[in-house]
């Protein structure tokens, strides 16, 4: 600070409690045009007022009592304060938003608005989309579509252009995994997802339980069960027709068709829901009031699920089946090479032509020398 002896240039004012005198309210202070409250005299180099006030501020030539560290590009010092106070015309390195009120940048300041957020992502949306050639024109490149869902059935292979029998992979629930099956591309149109086949004898259909939830036997060629899980997940979602395609020892082919097809839960025994028929082998999945398949539980050698009071059908006749008290159809039964006597515990199907002739046990029965149960969604248009 000046020596309180020595006047400002300029002035016969001193400040208050010192000897030295204010600047002269006639005097103008170079580069200003803001007066100082009570006189004409501008403050230099400031046209804002102190917020709250209606007082400009100090000229950034005039010292702020109580301190004496000056304001960045000014000799003035903030009271009470080391900091020097940025220069409301100077900007701030490394800053591009504004003060308020201000055309200059906060200090330290990198954090965009919201309306350069929106800009942003628009442009980082549109590089995704699209990728610039040389020269400054832009490709053909299309936004990238999702896959496709995967195939429930052989159906879907087939509207995909699949056109061969064989093993493919269908996921019917995408909550649960994937499985292989069995399609049949060429017979009937096609598109017929297989559930049960039965032409060699080499696979043996009196099993378990467990053994008929999960499957067994070959699907690429031999004899097998496809498993009551993976037919409740075909059935389940989708209305399926079912196809019983038979041919007996003796040449004679036949079918059954049903527009109701559908399997429930382990939790529900596996209960059959079927209806709707129509073919040449007779329906003799209803075949009876007491020989009625339908909303029948699935019943094997070892649990018993049947409505025959006496015992068990599936340990009796050797195979799993959807037993009423006990059947009019039973295609897991025994595979015969050739006619035989006794329990008619082989693939049987009541509704077959003359097959009332083996009534007796003592009659020869009817074999079979093939069968398979394949299905499809009802109305498929390949």
């Amino acid at each position: 600070m000046p020596d309180s002896s020595t006047p400002l240039p300029g002035s016969s004012t001193p400040i208050p409690g010192s000897s030295t005198p204010m600047p002269d309210s006639s005097t103008p202070i170079p580069g200003s045009s803001t007066p100082i409250p009570g006189s004409s005299t501008p403050i230099p180099g400031s046209s804002t007022p102190i917020p709250g006030s209606s007082t400009p501020m100090p000229d950034s030539s005039t010292p702020i009592p109580g301190s004496s560290t000056p304001m960045p590009g000014s000799s003035t010092p903030i009271p009470g304060s080391s900091t020097p106070m940025p220069d409301s015309s100077t900007p701030i390195p490394g800053s591009s938003t504004p003060m308020p009120g201000s055309s200059t940048p906060m200090p330290g300041s990198s954090t965009p608005s919201a309306r350069e957020l929106r800009v942003k992502t628009s442009r980082v949306s549109a590089s995704l989309n699209t990728s610039h050639v040389p020269g400054g024109g832009q490709s053909d490149q299309r936004p990238v579509q999702a896959a496709p869902p995967a195939p429930r059935d052989c159906s879907d292979h087939m509207i995909s252009g699949a056109q061969n029998n064989g093993v493919y992979q269908v996921t019917p629930d995408p909550r649960n995994k994937s499985f292989s099956v069995f399609c049949d591309m060429t017979s009937h149109r096609g598109g017929w997802t297989v559930l049960q086949r039965r032409h060699s004898g080499r696979v043996s259909f009196n099993r378990s339980w467990e053994e008929y939830r999960r499957g067994f036997g070959g699907l690429a060629g031999g004899d097998f069960w496809l498993g009551n899980d993976h037919i409740h997940l075909l059935t389940r979602s989708r209305n399926m027709v079912l196809r019983v395609d038979l041919e007996d020892l003796m040449g004679a082919r036949g079918y059954a068709e049903y527009s109701l097809f559908r399997v429930a839960s382990e939790r529900m025994r596996y209960r059959l829901s079927v209806g709707g028929y129509s073919g040449t082998a007779g329906d003799a999945l209803r075949f009876s009031k007491n020989y009625n398949h339908n909303n029948q539980a699935f019943t094997t050698p070892d649990r018993d699920h049947d409505r025959y009071p006496s015992g068990n059908c599936g340990a009796y006749y050797g195979s799993g089946w959807w037993f009423d008290a006990c059947m009019g159809s039973n295609l897991n039964g025994k595979y015969y090479v050739g006619r035989y006597k006794g329990v008619r515990n082989g693939i049987y199907w009541g509704t077959w032509p003359n097959i009332s002739a083996e009534f007796y046990p003592t009659n020869y029965r009817l074999v079979f020398k093939s069968v398979r149960m394949m299905i499809r969604p009802r109305g498929f248009a390949p």
